[in-house]
């Protein structure tokens, strides 16, 4: 049978399918809208979550070491002790409060390089003197600890690198804390450095819990902390290691991590250096070691 188009097929072609059409596209933004407030309200209360989290992790990092130096200040102030005694407390107290200040400098720090005002300003030091300093600022917290702490610097690193002054020696003594930190009694963190392709390439070794894999990727995420029943003496903020990512990162470096569990963690990053055009008094040096070690 032939199709006859009738005024009442224009009726609906005109009116009512225009009309059917506009309230489908009104509900389908309101729906759009409500599930954007619902997202919304999900974020509000994961950011909330998180930051009460933070804000915890944060007071308890500034907590311990503050009470830890109002008891060695009170037992060195009120009562009789030797001066051996009261030496071993104001240096347990000279350490916790250079726990907190590398916190609070942590947190200012981490801010202004997200933000931009801080960048990492290169000055020439001193290698061996820059790295033995990292070592010498950790080994109060080795002893502390219990952890032995040790250095492997290859012979044949530069006698200078190019690095910002401050930032530079507060990511390293983090990572070295950090790996302190999650060493049992009697473990051992070593810090290594070598050169090569024009850049430094710093390890710090701990043959402390290890990691599990699910965490390696999110462990230099901002407040990231790996939970567990392991862990619970040792939280912290979770912003040390994502400290040292952005310090790394404005000096055109890369970081990494490797770990297993039960035997330790590596955490790896690489310093560029500007490419040496020729070779120096150290490349010549480190050259005519390495011949005379061949034929010794």
């Amino acid at each position: 049978m032939p199709f006859k188009l009738t005024l009442e097929h224009l009726y609906y072609l005109l009116v009512l399918t225009p009309l059917f059409a506009g309230r489908l596209v009104v509900a389908l933004v309101i729906l759009g809208l409500l599930l954007l407030m619902r997202h919304a309200r999900g974020l509000a209360r994961r950011t909330d979550s998180l930051r009460k989290t933070m804000n915890e992790a944060i007071i308890h990092d500034l907590k311990n070491p503050m009470a830890a130096v109002m008891g060695c200040l009170s037992c060195a102030l009120g009562d009789e002790m030797s001066a051996e005694q009261r030496a071993k407390l104001l240096a347990i107290a000279l350490h916790s409060c250079r726990v907190q200040m590398s916190l609070l400098e942590t947190l200012v720090d981490t801010s202004r390089l997200e933000n931009g005002e801080l960048v990492a300003r290169r000055q020439v030091l001193d290698s061996r003197v820059l790295f033995a300093a990292c070592l010498k600022d950790s080994g109060g917290t080795a002893r502390h600890l219990g952890v032995e702490l040790k250095s492997e610097i290859s012979d044949d690193i530069p006698p200078t690198v190019s690095v910002d002054p401050e930032l530079f020696p507060r990511a390293v003594y983090n990572l070295l804390h950090n790996a302190l930190k999650y060493s049992p009694p009697r473990g051992v963190v070593s810090l290594s450095v070598a050169f090569g392709e024009n850049e430094f390439k710093v390890e710090i070794n701990d043959t402390g819990v290890g990691i599990a894999p699910e965490h390696i990727s999110r462990l230099f995420q901002k407040y990231y902390r790996v939970e567990g029943a392991d862990q619970t003496s040792r939280r912290g903020s979770g912003l040390g290691l994502y400290f040292c990512r952005l310090v790394v990162e404005a000096h055109g470096g890369a970081i990494s991590v490797s770990s297993a569990v039960g035997r330790g963690t590596t955490v790896a990053f690489t310093i560029p250096q500007a490419a040496r055009t020729g070779a120096s008094s150290h490349d010549r040096i480190a050259e005519a070691r390495r011949s005379r070690d061949a034929l010794a």
